[in-house]
């Protein structure tokens, strides 16, 4: 896919941007409080859509996570809401769940946290992220925690208000960050992937679901050929064994990815902003 420079306006804002999350965040003290994250202005792979502000963020070994920045309408200070795409990297599906997320009154990070070995144009995109095979050998390092961090960062977001919305793939990173130290207050899953269909695959949630802090709600199809819903359901069981706050949905007859598949994708977006409105919001 063929990128388009940023036009000058978005320039400016994410230069700004830049400016900002290049900072520590300082206490009235005169202390900071938190590494600063580092970033760089970055062309936009999806041009057409104009309010959402383009920037790489640079990780350890020379990795870069393209990230795109979606404001609410009206003035901050914004909770966020961070949305990790599914195996087939970034896209226009994902993008889409996204801009709604952030129309509903959330400041929306969405960017590659992951650059998966299927060869797709969303993989592409990511191929400067992280490799599947890190990811594989180590799903709590490699769990979108570069996202969440510059997150807190944002001038306009509430770092104290920080939600994950992960899909398929990016469920399991939301289950895994949230619950190795991440420190968010609300996570969605849609159809995660528990235990993908790879050969070697990632550790499951299931085996770090003891440090989960945050409440869950964990949404699934019940007809999901890639990810079977028991996944969804053992998890579901585990967790309530151990009073951990997991709601579920499960959509019957429903195929992979609620918030995406067009029989099932109204109904699951509101009751993923109804959630995430009902923890970040007070």
């Amino acid at each position: 896919m063929r990128s388009t420079a940023i036009p000058t306006t978005n320039l400016g804002r994410a230069a700004h941007l830049v400016a900002f999350v290049l900072a520590a965040v300082i206490t009235e003290a005169g202390y900071a409080v938190e590494a600063p994250v580092r970033t760089s202005p970055a062309e936009a792979p999806f041009p057409d859509v104009p309010r959402a502000q383009w920037l790489k963020i640079q990780g350890s070994d020379g990795r870069k996570f393209l990230t795109a920045i979606l404001r609410p309408e009206g003035t901050g200070p914004f909770p966020v809401v961070v949305v990790l795409h599914g195996s087939n990297g970034l896209t226009k599906e994902y993008l889409s769940v996204a801009e709604d997320v952030a129309r509903a009154g959330f400041l929306v990070v969405f960017g590659c946290w992951q650059a998966g070995q299927t060869q797709t144009d969303g993989n592409r995109i990511c191929s400067e992220a992280t490799p599947q095979a890190r990811w594989v050998a180590d799903p709590a390092a490699n769990s979108g925690k570069e996202l969440i961090a510059m997150a807190r960062t944002l001038p306009d977001g509430r770092a104290d208000r920080i939600g994950l919305f992960g899909l398929s793939r990016g469920g399991h990173a939301a289950l895994w960050a949230a619950s190795t130290g991440a420190n968010v207050q609300a996570v969605v899953v849609d159809a995660p992937a528990h235990a993908p269909n790879i050969d070697p695959a990632p550790a499951k949630p299931l085996g770090v679901l003891v440090g989960l802090t945050a409440p869950v709600l964990m949404m699934h199809g019940t007809a999901d050929s890639v990810i079977p819903v028991e996944q969804s359901r053992e998890y579901e069981r585990a967790a309530r064994a151990v009073g951990k706050p997991v709601t579920t949905v499960y959509f019957d007859g429903v195929g992979h990815m609620t918030t995406v598949v067009p029989e099932s994708q109204a109904e699951a977006r509101d009751r993923a902003i109804a959630f995430l409105k009902k923890y970040l919001s007070e």
